[in-house]
């Protein structure tokens, strides 16, 4: 449709229009998720004038809620869409999650917090609507309403994985800092996890042409094939300017192609029967692109990289893997490396672009770091990957265990945690990160397509800040009891 302009319309405390930083934030995207460029000006009483390109359309805004914390709400006209030329965004937020949790709480007996997020929902709504201290109980009834949509969700699928755990699915963390069978950090591992990603960097293990280094591969294997782990490598190509050798910098793409099928084959071939599954592209969706490549490069460099992992070995299975799946950054217009295409692509885009090319893979792997999004709307993203027709694999995920501190930080204001990170349920500490962990884990399990889920890091220092399973010491976080007990509701006993 030719591009359309709508008004937003988003009060905060007293009536007035929220905090610039807030109104700045609004996009709009369609039913699946994928953004428009966000394209805006806020008029002088604080409305918001946003270009849309699509028809039915969502509006998103990064909001500091009541009680919940800094979140990423969606307002969707009870799940049709807008067509319209405005929106009031609390107000149709407010709709649109209280509409989620009485949906999901169909035949679900709800426990009493949940009813009683739902009632209070109800209730600010309806003094709202009297004109009692509207604006303000407006931002309460869509805390209480968001609270209630995410419980209703989690009650749900809990009442189904419990009763039919999964003798399929993989839960996974990546081992990348083994020292010895005797460390706690083996033991802890092995008592939890059934899936293990090891590192396969270029920079590390094709340090020079024709040379390759794989002498940490060779010490953590084995432990994990004497536990019965299962071992994925990641990854076979990463357009991260920090994991590449500064030998691949500047060759013509179709030599950095033929060095990206060397790579590839020789990892696949010498550990064939070893380790058969594999993240053969990372992020290759306008977010990490330091060799920068158009789209349509991309997408044939997916297709080298999966086709010499079929190769090298018939029976491995390759993952393609995206991060920020929610794709924020195509609403910002930004990314982590690389020039900036005309049109940024979403992860949702990409794959789309890859199968429509014929390339052969087989899962499709999604990162999901501080999504500062409710559960809910996390549940409505994994139905449209689970659109595409494949197996899904949660291959990174984090959240904080308290204040991100510097382990994970980065230096730059588009970095991929500082664009897509938010507070959850009143704030992060050790309890909430459990909390979250027990919620998604449960809902990813109820999910059938969903075959494995893999935490990001298993020790501190962390990618994504006091987001490890262990702290420095080898002493466990709170996480790791939560999981362990999960696990024995959600994954049939062998």
């Amino acid at each position: 449709m030719p591009l359309k302009w709508i008004k937003v319309r988003l009060d905060g405390v007293g009536g007035v229009a929220m905090p610039k930083p807030v109104l700045e934030s609004i996009y709009a995207s369609d039913m699946e998720f994928e953004p428009d460029e966000r394209r805006q000006r806020i008029l002088p009483d604080g409305t918001v004038e946003l270009a849309v390109t699509r028809e039915p359309y969502m509006v998103h805004a990064k909001l500091n809620l009541p009680l919940y914390g800094s979140i990423w709400v969606m307002a969707d006209n009870l799940g049709e869409g807008y067509s319209g030329d405005f929106v009031d965004f609390v107000t149709e937020a407010i709709r649109t999650y209280l509409k989620e949790a009485k949906s999901l709480s169909e035949g679900v007996e709800l426990t009493p917090e949940t009813q009683g997020h739902l009632s209070a929902a109800q209730e600010f709504a309806h003094l709202a609507d009297r004109g009692n201290s509207t604006p303000e109980n407006r931002l309460y009834a869509l805390s209480h309403a968001i609270y209630a949509a995410e419980g209703a969700l989690v009650e749900s699928a809990r009442n189904k994985v419990f009763a039919n755990p999964r003798d399929d699915l993989l839960l996974g963390c990546n081992f990348f800092r083994y020292t010895s069978p005797g460390a706690r950090y083996a033991k802890f591992f092995s008592q939890v996890f059934d899936f293990a990603t090891l590192p396969f960097y270029p920079g590390r293990t094709a340090p020079e042409k024709d040379r390759f280094n794989y002498g940490y591969i060779d010490e953590a294997l084995p432990y994990l094939e004497g536990k019965n782990i299962v071992a994925k490598g990641h990854p076979l190509w990463f357009g991260h300017e920090g994991v590449n050798p500064k030998w691949l910098f500047g060759l013509p793409f179709d030599q950095l192609k033929e060095e990206a099928r060397k790579i590839a084959r020789k990892h696949v071939s010498t550990y064939k029967g070893r380790v058969d599954i594999w993240d053969a592209m990372n992020e290759a969706h306008d977010w990490a692109n330091c060799f920068e490549l158009n789209h349509e490069q991309s997408v044939e460099l997916t297709r080298v990289c999966c086709d010499a992992l079929r190769e090298a070995n018939p029976n491995a299975t390759a993952v393609v893997n995206v991060c920020l799946p929610f794709a924020e950054y195509v609403a910002g217009r930004y990314n982590c490396y690389g020039a900036l295409p005309e049109h940024l692509r979403s992860p949702l885009a990409y794959l789309r672009a890859v199968i429509e090319a014929g390339v052969q893979f087989d899962v499709v792997g999604i990162q999901l770091y501080f999504p500062a999004r409710d559960m809910v709307a996390v549940n409505r993203l994994l139905s449209a990957f689970a659109g595409l027709g494949k197996p899904v694999h949660i291959t990174e995920m984090g959240v904080s265990g308290g204040n991100r501190g510097q382990a994970g930080a980065s230096g730059s204001n588009w970095s991929q945690l500082s664009m897509s990170e938010g507070s959850w349920h009143g704030g992060w500490n050790e309890r909430t990160q459990a909390d979250w962990l027990e919620q998604f884990y449960t809902i990813a399990a109820a999910r059938p397509e969903i075959k494995a889920l893999t935490w990001w890091d298993f020790i501190e220092p962390s990618f994504s800040g006091n987001g490890a399973f262990l702290y420095e010491d080898e002493n466990p976080r709170e996480m790791f009891f939560r999981l362990m007990a999960l696990k024995k509701r959600i994954i049939r006993a062998k």
